[in-house]
């Protein structure tokens, strides 16, 4: 929502000049004085001249009143009054502009109160006539020029007439033009040629128009400083033309200065403002959309608190009610997502239940009020299974479709919302007229959702489910064939949201894996594909590592998709394609999580006009997708919305493909979004076997995989997940609860027996009979799922006269095989004769935590050693000063209190000096560790394994 920034001119009508003259003219006609001679030609002239200066005296004082009263009947009797005094004034009065230009400004005002267009065309006409009589150089041209292109900027807002926004520009650019710096109204005149600029490119797409635009509003802002009048619309218009651009771009600073440009619009704009409101409806959708960017909640919860406030605003009855409950409601449904909270739903209901009481039918808000509230009662009915609300919701969608003939652009988002309806009362009543009706839906939806069509991609979801749910019934194989067929083309939809895609390739994992399996490792390989772009192109760590582990928006899950595709790849015989998949899947964890970058932000570093053109076509392609601009989202799109594809879109995809066809070839891209090959891996081995362990819950395993030669297999069937959860969580639970010394190692014993039980003694056994691995040799384990938290270097029977896995052989870890590769490749010995550097970080005490009593051992031990050590202690020991050392560091050694955050666990940390910030897990993936070789953790829950 724009702020009106189109400022009315308004110069002092001549009253004062000519009160005398009037006076005297009106007292020369009532007494009959010493004119008694003159013509009737100049009586009447008399006459005239009184009626023109009562009139004009009239109009000025109605005008007054209106200022001051907003009476309409004032207003209409300034026009009546001015209209008399331009009958009666003389044609080639010098100061007839003044009128002019008054009277089309009442006529403005009254045109916006009584919305007739007949008062605005009259406006128009008398601007036009007004600024004929000020040539350039007059001193009224300025005022004629604003307030003419304001009457023809609303005209094209009712009419959409290009040509008066065209014209508008005109008068506002020549009027910028004679209002040069310090000029009093410049402020104005940048406000008024900003805003119609802004409304051009919203008619043409021009992005000339919004740069042009953006820049006449950053003026107006900074020669409106703390204090002054005009700041609070120069904020919230910047704002918004930055959120709109933020919709072309995807630049994250847009969106962030604009919501930061409205929180100070709102602290300046108390209750009761004229400009509070505004503010408050863009705050609230910037926030929505940065929310919708990030997944940060404290947004969403921000706007939802700014739009209950602008619903307060808003009394029954008022226009704007309609939009404010619709999008308060939006919000609310999709707060649900995270918080389940039925609180929430109920009030998205009440809201939407209003909304739709006061569309009438025929009013433009009653189809998106029949939709939402079609959409919410069934989020209802899915939580509550109160079979009322499944009733209410087909009732309303029923409603919409009767609304949505043959043709309407609404009609397949009305069948489609209506089939998904009727397939869940099916699965609750078992009548199978409403699968019948269901499957019906969907299908007149297809077919008349051509490719590139927004519906299409539910569409096709939808009746995979009705035709997964009717072969369960009657197991026609052909229902099955189809239903693949159907999930499978919504996950390769392009043109849709790729959180969406996943959702439908991760179904479609879910019923192959269930029914026909031909088609199970086309199905991980896409959703590893899919979440690869997804994680790429998130805005930050948070985002990326929400994206890896929610389950919220998956069938399967983030994490579980590589473990599983392994599981498949192992269950069909490829084995090199198991070990690419797992590589794939753990690279997305630990390579862009741990390192806290991506192969973007390595590609930026070696050619960044390739990566800056990757992001832009990418942030293209969702604003395609998406609809994003400077407005929310609907949770389910509205007929506005559905609208086929542009071919511009087909040329972005064509581009993007081209792109990151063009970053394979770099050097070290090769592989970029896709799998590294088993052959390039394999070299990670070079120093000694890798072994692979996968646990899933379809199959456990081992792989060894050595410098050369085919990878070997183990089979696990010991090491279910539960299995490994339950060592898991005893290592755990022994670790908190500290027991006695004696029952501690019977306890780690019977733990370090299990583990050599289900896992490491299948695999020494291959290690020494079939690869006669010499003893001593190196190993390196790459664990998956709980199994990264036990001990697997430890373990072993633990019999007298047995050998336990330490005595043959020297294990080390690695969270990915490109790790390791990388540590092999790229490992330069240090050169330092005197060793690595150490930093050792010693703080034995922590508020609230008992003292560490080796804490200070540590240090003489490492000093002891004779390394070339720096210590950070006591004092000393702040946040700054340990990320300071960590630069320049090989080796860290902590010795303090440590924290886990399982909430957010780049939030765990080690406790520092206590007065100072702790020292966070994502304060040191940011520094980037340039030097870094080894971390020692001597500090408490370094080793809880929790998760």
């Amino acid at each position: 929502m724009l702020i009106s920034a189109f400022t009315i001119l308004q110069p002092k009508l001549p009253v004062g000049r000519t009160n005398n003259t009037a006076s005297e003219a009106h007292v020369q006609l009532e007494s009959g004085g010493s004119n008694q001679d003159n013509s009737s030609l100049d009586a009447s002239s008399a006459e005239s001249n009184a009626s023109f200066y009562q009139a004009l005296s009239a109009a000025e004082e109605a005008w007054d009143l209106y200022e001051n009263s907003n009476d309409l009947s004032a207003l209409s009797d300034c026009v009546t009054h001015s209209k008399v005094a331009l009958e009666h004034g003389p044609k080639d009065d010098p100061e007839r502009h003044i009128i002019l230009d008054r009277l089309g400004l009442a006529l403005h005002r009254r045109f916006k109160r009584m919305d007739k267009l007949v008062d605005l065309e009259e406006s128009i006409e008398y601007h036009k006539a007004g600024l004929s009589m000020c040539p350039v150089g007059h001193q009224g041209r300025e005022y004629a020029l604003n307030n003419l292109g304001l009457a023809l900027c609303t005209r094209f807002s009712q009419t959409g007439n290009p040509a008066d926004v065209d014209n508008s520009i005109q008068y506002h650019e020549e009027h910028l033009s004679i209002c040069p710096i310090e000029h009093p109204n410049r402020s104005y005149a940048l406000s008024s040629l900003g805003s119609v600029l802004y409304m051009r490119f919203t008619l043409t797409g021009n992005t000339t128009d919004l740069e042009d635009s953006i820049r006449y509003q950053e003026e107006k802002l900074s020669i409106c400083p703390t204090g002054h009048s005009g700041r609070s619309s120069a904020l919230t218009n910047l704002s918004q033309s930055l959120l709109m651009r933020f919709g072309r771009t995807g630049n994250f600073a847009d969106l962030d200065n604009s919501i930061q440009y409205l929180e100070e619009s709102l602290s300046i704009s108390p209750i009761g403002h004229e400009h509070r409101l505004p503010a408050l409806t863009n705050l609230g959708a910037a926030l929505y959309t940065r929310f919708e960017q990030t997944r940060n909640s404290a947004d969403l919860d921000d706007s939802i608190r700014y739009q209950e406030e602008l619903l307060s605003i808003y009394p029954i009855g008022h226009s704007g009610r309609s939009h404010a409950l619709n999008n308060l409601s939006i919000a609310l449904l999709m707060r649900i997502e995270r918080t389940r909270s039925s609180a929430d739903l109920d009030a998205s209901i009440c809201y939407l239940e209003e909304q739709l009481s006061i569309c009438p039918t025929g009013h433009e808000g009653r189809l998106p009020a029949l939709n939402d509230l079609g959409s919410a009662l069934y989020i209802r009915f899915e939580q509550t299974r109160n079979l009322a609300d499944l009733e209410k919701s087909i009732q309303h969608q029923v409603e919409k479709l009767s609304h949505c003939p043959t043709g309407h652009s609404g009609r397949p988002h009305a069948l489609t919302n209506l089939g998904r309806a009727l397939l869940m009362r099916f699965k609750d009543t078992e009548d199978f007229a409403d699968l019948d009706n269901s499957i019906r839906c969907q299908e007149e939806s297809l077919s008349i959702c051509p490719i590139g069509h927004s519906v299409r991609f539910p569409a096709l979801g939808n009746l995979s489910q009705a035709l997964q749910t009717l072969f369960e019934r009657t197991r026609d194989e052909a229902d099955i064939e189809k239903s693949i067929s159907c999930i499978k083309a919504a996950a390769n939809y392009s043109v849709s949201p790729l959180s969406g895609r996943l959702m439908a390739s991760t179904d479609w994992i879910s019923v192959a894996r269930k029914y026909d399996t031909s088609s199970l490792a086309e199905a991980y390989s896409t959703s590893l594909y899919l979440l690869n772009r997804l994680v790429l192109l998130a805005s930050n760590i948070h985002d990326r590592h929400t994206r890896l582990t929610s389950t919220t928006t998956t069938s399967v899950g983030g994490r579980e998709i590589a473990v599983e595709a392994a599981s498949h790849a192992i269950e069909t015989g490829h084995l090199q394609s198991a070990v690419e998949v797992l590589e794939q899947g753990r690279g997305l964890m630990f390579n862009q999580l741990g390192n806290y970058r991506t192969p973007l932000d390595d590609l930026e570093a070696k050619n960044k006009e390739l990566a800056d053109r990757f992001r832009e076509l990418s942030a293209a392609m969702k604003k395609s997708t998406l609809s994003h601009g400077a407005g929310q989202k609907r949770i389910v799109e509205g007929e506005d919305q559905i609208v086929r594809i542009p071919i511009s879109y087909q040329r972005l995809s064509n581009a993007w493909d081209r792109t990151v066809e063009e970053i394979r070839q770099e050097e070290g891209f090769s592989s970029f979004l896709r799998a590294t090959p088993f052959a390039t891996l394999q070299r990670a081995a070079i120093a000694g076997p890798v072994i692979i362990v996968n646990i899933s819950r379809y199959r456990s395993d081992a792989i060894i995989v050595q410098a050369t030669g085919e990878p070997l297999l183990i089979p696990l069937p010991r090491a279910t997940p539960s299995a490994v959860a339950a060592l898991a969580a005893i290592l755990v639970e022994t670790t908190r609860n500290r027991p006695e010394a004696a029952e501690c190692d019977r306890i780690l014993e019977d733990l370090l027996r299990e583990i050599w039980r289900i896992v490491v003694d299948p695999v020494v056994s291959q290690l020494t009979d079939v690869l006669e691995l010499k003893k001593g040799s190196r190993i390196c384990w790459v664990p998956t799922s709980t199994l990264w938290s036990l001990p697997l270097h430890a373990a072993g029977s633990y019999l007298p006269g047995e050998q336990n896995l330490p005595d043959l052989f020297v294990s080390s870890y690695a969270p990915t095989m490109s790790t390791l590769l990388r540590a092999h490749t790229g490992y330069e010995p240090n050169k330092n004769p005197s060793g690595p550097r150490w930093l050792v970080v010693a703080q034995p005490e922590a508020e609230g935590e008992p003292e560490l009593p080796y804490a200070t051992l540590d240090v003489d031990v490492i000093r002891h050693i004779g390394t070339h050590a720096t210590v950070v202690e006591g004092e000393g020991c702040t946040r700054d000063a340990v990320l300071d050392g960590l630069k320049d560091t090989a080796w860290v050694h902590f010795a303090c209190h440590g924290t886990q955050n399982l909430t957010d666990p780049f939030q765990s940390h080690f406790s520092l000096l206590t007065r100072d910030a702790p020292l966070t897990v994502l304060d040191i993936l940011k520094t980037g560790l340039p030097q870094a070789e080894l971390a020692v953790l001597s500090a408490c829950h370094s080793a809880a394994g929790d998760r």
